[in-house]
């Protein structure tokens, strides 16, 4: 048995790649929150506290009840409910690395499985290669029609800028956040409608007077997490093994090679 914990911000992916499995096959998903991701230690002590209730859940054999979210925008103490999940004997992380959101965290008696990837953007930029091939562009601001769905800390300091400075004087600091910046890329990762948000990647892209681009991207990594096709790109890190950074550089000790789901 295996559940599934996924930032909200690639719900669309998630959606997609789950999609690989039959409906009664798919893994229930606890959705943790977007806004987590820029307090890399609060990220990391979400996810053990999820993984201590499914560790309590594996140890009694019984079901216990997650707080997972709505995906979407607005407060998350607003959009939180509860998932009941069964016993189970695996945790597939749908995120990346994150900077240190996965760093220390461990489990009793389940695997931990993810993507070897540094973050989100890296996983759908992955269409068949290594982490270490993965063709991503320093000067590129990368985007996903995610990003636009669901809560955004740049765009709540933007927001919070035009309040406090005036709208021309925020329009100046943007452009100096961004002044290490070339491109605004919109990834289509297949997973929703390019078109839907095109208008409003371009729109960014010319608030900060850069270029702006699409690019093709994937969720088949997703995909190879969900199924049990676990190749040299999904980390296993048994029970009782910390995740740390020589998982992400591939020197993890506990990879094991998946079981399809049937």
């Amino acid at each position: 048995m295996r559940v599934i914990l996924a930032c909200e911000m690639i719900e669309d992916e998630v959606g997609l790649a789950l999609e690989a499995l039959p409906s009664d096959l798919r893994p229930p998903v606890v959705w943790v929150e977007s806004g987590l991701h820029d307090h890399p230690e609060k990220l990391a002590a979400a996810l053990q506290s999820l993984v201590d209730l499914l560790d309590e859940g594996a140890e009694m054999g019984k079901a216990v009840t997650l707080p997972s979210l709505r995906p979407g925008r607005g407060s998350g103490d607003t959009r939180r409910v509860g998932l009941e999940v069964q016993p189970v004997s695996e945790v597939l992380l749908a995120l990346g690395f994150c900077g240190k959101g996965l760093q220390g965290l461990v489990s009793k008696h389940l695997k931990l499985v993810f993507p070897r990837v540094d973050d989100c953007l890296s996983l759908f930029l992955n269409t068949g290669c290594s982490r270490e091939e993965i063709p991503r562009d320093t000067r590129s601001y990368y985007l996903t029609g995610g990003w636009f769905r669901h809560n955004s800390s740049v765009n709540e300091a933007f927001d919070d800028w035009v309040g406090r400075f005036g709208p021309e004087r925020a329009a100046s600091l943007r452009r100096a956040m961004f002044r290490g910046y070339e491109r605004v890329t919109l990834i289509d990762t297949q997973a929703y409608e390019v078109d839907e948000f095109l208008d409003q990647s371009q729109d960014y892209a010319d608030d900060l007077e850069l270029d702006h681009r699409i690019v093709a991207g994937s969720v088949q990594l997703l995909e190879h997490l969900f199924t049990g096709d676990w190749n040299s790109e999904i980390v296993v890190v048994p029970p009782g093994e910390a995740i740390g950074f020589g998982h992400l550089f591939g020197e993890e000790k506990g990879r094991e090679k998946g079981t399809e789901v049937a």
